[in-house]
């Protein structure tokens, strides 16, 4: 019989992101879904970037900059690296999918912490690599096991920081250490920066500002998280003008869509919505955190726009939430079982939230 699939297909199970949101609201009623499960912005997106796609819709018939070039020397400008050394993808995850495209061959091996997020391993099996999975020590990323697992065949390292679904973030100090220990042929080594706005931690390093030095490290952040447009999909990726000339050329043409364009460069324009953003993540991180430890709760210090709590019966007190109208991340689902991955919501939401743990019990 002709065999038509993929047989390494069988080893994955399609990504559950659960019910759409519009279904769920018409199950719970949307004044009482509140959705602390995906880690979106809790304030949505700035208004300027409302009134941009609004003015860009009546071009939807057109193909957009195929080169997304006036928001590559945005990110520029504001990064201080130069249009070159930037590429735009429909999201984070399809910029793991072209590193994995463009470097791998079946065989090459990819160190990966485990667990996190999961497109990675995903898109290095995809693409006939193999994952040298490196266990996290407890809630922390272990450079000295990464390291160890660096061999002749390693074509990348990823290291996600702020960790998802961990929350806590790579030191300077042992990044350092790590970039120096893999000597002047190391392979490339991914930092997925996606949460970094939210990180308060001095001694958290900008991948960025890494890469005079390290002409290998890519670095992939997000307009998803701090600029609330998970629902338009654009991420980018930062690195030496060879890794970004390889990662093109893989790039589907227009892979980012007109209205995500004009919403990302209207939301770099708006630094004050930005602002905002952050200084209210990061005061309701604390809130919530506070209030969880009062009543027992335990969770990794977040360096993130979310918590992992760990939870007694955690199915079971997350489904007693979702009956509240309130939507969490079972951590079974992200590698860590007993635990729950809680957004921080506004105010508003985050009592609710502790109302419903305390009727819980």
């Amino acid at each position: 019989m002709r065999r038509i699939w993929r047989p390494i297909l069988d080893q994955f199970t399609p990504y559950d992101a659960g019910k759409p949101l519009e279904a769920l609201e018409a199950e719970l009623g949307p004044s009482r879904l509140v959705r602390l499960s995906a880690n979106e912005n809790p304030l949505g997106p700035s208004p300027r970037v409302v009134e941009a796609i609004r003015r860009e819709a009546t071009r939807a018939h057109l193909y957009p900059d195929g080169g997304s070039t006036a928001l590559r020397e945005a990110l520029g400008a504001r990064l201080g690296v130069s249009a070159e050394q930037i590429v735009v993808g429909n999201g984070a995850d399809e910029l793991i999918g072209l590193l994995a495209t463009a470097a791998l061959e079946p065989g090459d091996e990819v160190v990966v912490p485990a667990p996190s997020f999961e497109p990675y391993t995903t898109s290095v099996l995809l693409a006939g690599g193999r994952v040298r999975p490196s266990p996290l020590a407890g809630y922390e990323t272990d450079l000295d096991d990464v390291r160890r697992r660096v061999g002749a065949r390693t074509k990348a390292v990823i290291l996600c920081s702020p960790h998802n679904p961990a929350a806590t973030i790579v030191r300077r100090g042992p990044l350092l250490a790590l970039l120096a220990a893999l000597g002047d042929d190391p392979p490339l080594l991914v930092l997925d920066e996606a949460y970094c706005d939210f990180v308060d931690d001095p001694d958290y390093p900008d991948g960025v500002a890494l890469l005079p030095r390290h002409p290998r490290v890519v670095v992939l952040r997000t307009f998803s998280k701090i600029a609330g447009l998970a629902g338009l999909r654009v991420g980018y990726a930062v690195g030496s003008p060879e890794t970004i000339d390889r990662l093109n050329r893989v790039r589907e043409p227009y892979n980012v869509n007109r209205l995500g364009q004009a919403a990302a460069l209207a939301a770099l324009e708006d630094g004050e919505h930005l602002a905002r953003t952050r200084r209210v993540v990061l005061e309701e991180r604390a809130f919530l955190g506070r209030e969880l430890a009062r009543r027992g709760h335990t969770f990794p210090p977040s360096q993130a726009n979310f918590l992992l709590v760990r939870v007694a019966s955690a199915a079971e007190v997350g489904a007693r939430l979702l009956r509240a109208g309130l939507l969490v991340r079972d951590g079974a689902a992200v590698g860590f079982p007993g635990h729950l991955r809680i957004s921080i919501g506004d105010r508003a939401a985050n009592e609710r939230l502790l109302g419903a743990l305390d009727a819980a019990g």
